[in-house]
Order: structure tokens, then C-alpha cells, then sequence
């Protein structure tokens, strides 16, 4: 299905960032919606790398009534980054494009965890972070050198890393940046944490974040970082600096970040007014068992409070489906939530990524139900738990998401 493709030194490439459910269900077309509306920065980044002899065309979302439309033979080069939930779909894509003569290269989190499977449909795989290999892999493919892997074994310094402001859709009304990349945290069922990308915190120069906001379009936009509160000293010279651009933002915060009123405070006059938050879970004992220092369950109450009190909405993200979670943690959740008014949540259920410690430790348990990707959506289950029927987990879940969005009585 490859080897024969044309090449070409001025190259119309196309970037194409999958998203999204083979299942088509509602949840499907409401993903879709949140990632127009929240742009990840990754096309941008390999934009903005490619030399610019290059014609580069950047497409959010990859299902058939997109690709089947799309005249794929007037590309030279085709790219796709994609999660684990989207690799039956990308692969079956990438298998009709490759059947026209176009290279396919693969990348993102499930092609960086999986390779070997990757490279079955694709003529390159980019393991890890691509603004490095990206450009080199561009050259071998011009000296009809490319290789099958592309790998960046070591995290890349932060002032070597681009700053585009993930605006390519000009329709979208909210802009997405970069500001630091990794985390310090390591859970255990965390993609990012357990990627090469995530194995060391980075923080680009601020002076380049604040220019690349004031560039921006839109007057609203959202930190992809994984938390803006690791390094509270940088976060507040970035707030700082931020309030002379006079925008709306969302981001990320650790669940300790009440703790510290000043950031709070600075953040709130930079124009922060929303924030997403991994609680985790209601349950102390999950959280000892993932060893997230931050999280303390007794302080979550007054963490909401401190956050809305400087204006600060608050999401809340949870997973349902730890070793310790009964088939009461649903109600116990619900309760706690309205308790602490917390604005919004993400319910998922616990998914075992390929490539994190979790997939690893049930994968050794035999505890691992199916292989089917396309299920690995956190909106099914796909492993066995510990202290409840998998039938319990689903359908808890989905109870608990109907029960927190429902209209509450007049």
C-alpha cells in the first residue's frame, strides 16, 4: 500500500487532528462541539515547524463525511495525530489514503504508546514530541530517505518550543495557547504524565506567551497546560503581565491552589475566569492510593468557594471505577458536588490508555475486558473493577451525569 508515492520539494501537506466516537452517538457530535470551541495547539505547532516552502492545511475533525469528501491525491503528504478512542477510525482513513499513492504519517499519544501498530498503516510514526523531528522527517521524505520511526527520546527545551496561538479556525470563537508543557504529577491513569511529552514541566518565556496573546483574534481564550499552578512564582509573573492584554481566559489548576490567595487573586485581575480541576474522586482513600499530594477531599468545599469569591467558575474533572470506588460513590459524588456548588464536571470512567501504569498493572491483573479501541472513549468499560459489576460502573456513571445536569425542581 506504500513505497510508490510521488514527492515533490514544494509539498501541499495536509495536518488532520481526529477527534470524536465511532459510535456516532450524542456524545460524539457534543465532543465535537467542545473541541471546536477548545482548539488544541498540536496542528499549529507542526505549522509552524514546517519550512515554509511548504503549503500546510489544517482540518479539526476526522470522521467519513469529512474525509470521504476530501480529495485526498492533491496532497503529497498527509498527517494525523489522534487518541486512542479514534485509531480504528484513523487507520481505516489512513489505509484508503495511502491506497492513493500519499504518505501517511502517524503521531499523538496512542501512536507514541502503540508504534509498531501505528506503522502498519502509515509510512512514518512520530513518537513523542514532533517540533524537532517534524522538520527532519519533512527532509528525508524530500531525499526519499524517510524512515519508519521519528522518534524524540528526551523532552525539548521550552525556548526551543514554538508559541502559535491555536487560531488556525477563524470561526471559532475561543483561542487555545501553550504556556508550559509536562507535569509533575505522575497518576497512574494520566496519558500525558507517563508520554514523552509529559515527563518533565517546561515553561516557555513569558514575554513570548503574552505576545503571541495580544496577537490573537478572539477576546477569549484557554490554557492547554496541564496545570498553571506547578510553579506558582511563574504563574504570577505570567498573570502579571497577562492583565496589560485585557482578555477572558480559562486554564488548569491543581487542587491545592486555594491554598495560595495571591495567585488566585492575580489570576482573577489577568482575566481568569474559569478553571478546570482533576478532583479526581470524592474518595480520600483513591486519592492516598494515587499519591496526588495536592488533593486533599476535606479542603474541596473551600477550594470552590475561594475560587468563585475571586469570580473563578469551576469544573471539575472525576473518574468513576477505582479499586476502592463501591457502587455508592455515585450518589456520595452527586451529593458532594451540589454541596460544594461546583459549576460543571467531567464524569468519566476510569480508562486504561495503552502506554500508562494503569494499562500496565491490569494488563499483569488479567484484568483488561477487551482491545477494542474504539471503546477506550471514558464512556465505557473497558476492565474489570474491583469493587463493583461492570454493569454497575456504566450505567452508576450514567446516572450521575443525567442526575448533576438535570434542571433542578421549580
Amino acid at each position: 500500500m506504500c513505497g510508490c508515492y510521488r514527492v515533490v520539494m514544494q509539498m501541499k501537506i495536509l495536518l488532520l487532528q481526529a477527534f470524536g466516537n465511532p459510535h456516532g452517538t450524542f456524545y460524539d457530535k457534543w465532543i465535537e462541539k467542545i473541541w471546536l470551541l477548545w482548539p488544541s495547539c498540536t496542528l499549529e505547532h507542526l505549522a509552524t515547524v514546517t519550512p515554509a516552502n511548504h503549503e500546510v492545511t489544517l482540518v479539526r475533525s476526522v470522521n467519513e463525511r469529512i474525509w470521504k469528501k476530501m480529495s485526498v491525491d492533491s496532497y503529497d503528504l498527509i498527517g494525523i495525530s489522534y487518541f486512542t478512542a479514534t485509531a480504528s477510525r484513523v487507520y481505516a482513513i489512513a489505509d484508503h489514503i495511502r491506497s492513493e499513492a500519499v504518505p501517511v504519517i502517524l503521531g499523538g499519544y496512542h501512536a507514541s504508546a502503540l508504534p509498531l501498530e501505528a506503522k502498519r498503516h502509515a509510512d512514518a510514526v512520530v513518537i513523542g514530541e514532533a517540533e524537532h523531528t517534524w522538520p527532519r522527517l519533512l527532509q528525508d521524505l524530500e531525499k526519499k530517505t524517510l524512515r519508519p520511526f521519528y522518534h524524540q527520546q528526551k523532552p525539548l527545551p521550552a525556548d526551543t518550543l514554538p508559541c502559535p496561538t491555536g487560531t488556525n479556525r477563524s470561526y471559532s470563537p475561543i483561542g487555545g495557547i501553550e504556556a508550559t508543557r509536562g507535569c509533575v504529577n505522575h497518576c497512574e491513569f494520566c496519558a500525558i504524565s507517563h508520554s514523552p511529552m509529559g515527563q518533565q514541566l517546561r515553561l516557555k518565556p513569558i514575554r513570548q506567551i503574552v505576545e503571541a496573546v495580544k496577537s490573537m483574534p478572539q477576546q477569549y481564550f484557554v490554557f492547554m497546560d496541564s496545570s498553571l499552578s506547578l510553579v506558582p512564582g511563574y504563574a504570577k509573573k505570567l498573570f502579571r503581565e497577562l492583565q496589560e492584554c485585557n482578555k477572558k481566559f480559562a486554564c488548569f489548576f491543581n487542587a491545592d491552589v486555594a491554598r495560595d490567595t495571591e495567585l488566585l487573586d492575580m489570576a482573577s485581575k489577568a482575566g481568569c475566569i474559569a478553571c478546570a480541576i482533576g478532583l479526581e474522586t470524592v474518595s480520600q482513600t483513591a486519592i492516598d492510593f494515587l499519591g496526588k499530594q495536592s488533593n486533599r477531599v476535606s479542603d474541596y468545599g473551600t477550594l470552590v468557594k475561594s475560587l468563585h469569591d475571586y469570580g473563578i467558575a469551576v469544573m471539575s474533572s472525576l473518574a468513576f471505577g477505582f479499586d476502592q470506588d463501591t457502587s455508592d460513590i455515585f450518589a456520595t459524588t452527586l451529593e458532594k458536588l451540589n454541596e460544594w456548588d461546583v459549576d460543571s464536571t467531567g464524569a468519566n470512567i476510569l480508562t486504561p490508555l495503552p502506554g500508562t501504569a494503569l494499562f500496565t498493572r491490569l494488563q499483569q491483573e488479567e484484568r483488561i475486558l477487551t482491545y477494542d479501541w474504539d471503546e477506550y472513549d471514558l464512556y465505557h468499560v473497558v476492565f474489570e473493577p474491583m469493587k463493583m459489576t461492570t454493569e454497575e460502573l456504566y450505567h452508576g456513571t450514567r446516572w450521575f451525569a443525567r442526575q448533576f445536569f438535570s434542571a433542578p425542581p421549580p
